[in-house]
């Protein structure tokens, strides 16, 4: 598995389900890769990655066969460019409300003639100089590699129908916790889960993959009835829960309500 292959092409098929992996650890991505995950998201928006690490890790997740996709700090050239050079299998990107947002992040991400990506064969990417025929990897690269968008405010929900028409975005992945914020409403509230069900089908109606944050089995089998075919999870909630079982058993469930108080 590297940058080249092109396993998005699944999601025309099937469900993917994916992990977001918040730790800077190669060996928490290696694990969580093992666990089965169709892809994981290396969160370098809300997790604390130095780059080198970040390399590690994308490396780790796809020594072990499994897409590794960036979720990048900002929808800016520079953290688009070192994530897509260092050879992760796509990129994920905060923030994107508008028509011309999304028409950026596409420039952004592509080479020539598809975007203005800047074109380098030294980097992991394009195997440290040893891709033979330049061109075809350009284009190969172009194809191979995922683009998603995150759908996350008022804004961009007003804005979807002009997004949606923006050709260039594999999935449009909604963020159940800044929209519910940019809403003044609590997440998964009632007002919420029939909004996140309207953007769902409004993306599958116009032809589009649409992506969801899931935090139980239920949620994610709700949000695939709805059409969504990108869900991700996060290994955070699971550590924590087996932590909590395991004391819970071996000291009582006072204790572990106390210390979850805090």
């Amino acid at each position: 598995m590297d940058n080249l292959t092109n396993w998005k092409e699944a999601l025309k098929e099937r469900t993917l389900y994916g992990c977001f992996v918040t730790f800077g650890l190669a060996d928490i991505a290696e694990m969580t890769a093992m666990m089965g995950f169709d892809f994981l998201v290396l969160d370098n928006e809300h997790g604390v990655i130095e780059q080198s690490t970040l390399a590690d890790m994308v490396r780790a997740s796809q020594l072990r066969g499994v897409p590794a996709i960036v979720r990048c700090t900002m929808k800016e050239y520079d953290h688009i460019q070192k994530a897509l050079d260092f050879g992760a299998n796509g990129v994920l990107l905060p923030l994107v409300n508008t028509a011309e947002d999304a028409r950026r992040v596409v420039d952004m991400a592509n080479y020539y003639p598809d975007g203005h990506r800047g074109a380098a064969y030294l980097p992991r990417a394009s195997h440290y100089g040893m891709v033979e025929d330049k061109r075809a990897y350009l284009k190969q690269a172009n194809a191979c590699k995922l683009v998603a968008c995150q759908v996350e405010t008022r804004e961009a929900v007003e804005h979807l129908d002009e997004i949606l028409a923006v050709d260039g975005i594999d999935v449009y992945f909604i963020g159940p916790g800044d929209l519910a914020a940019s809403y003044d409403e609590p997440t998964g509230s009632p007002r919420m889960l029939e909004l996140t069900e309207r953007v769902i089908r409004q993306i599958v109606a116009a032809g589009r993959t649409a992506g969801y944050y899931v935090g139980t089995p239920e949620a994610a089998k709700q949000a695939e009835g709805w059409g969504a075919r990108f869900l991700l999870t996060a290994v955070n909630q699971y550590m924590v829960a087996g932590g909590r079982s395991f004391l819970s058993r071996v000291r009582g469930g006072q204790e572990i309500a106390a210390r979850s108080a805090y």
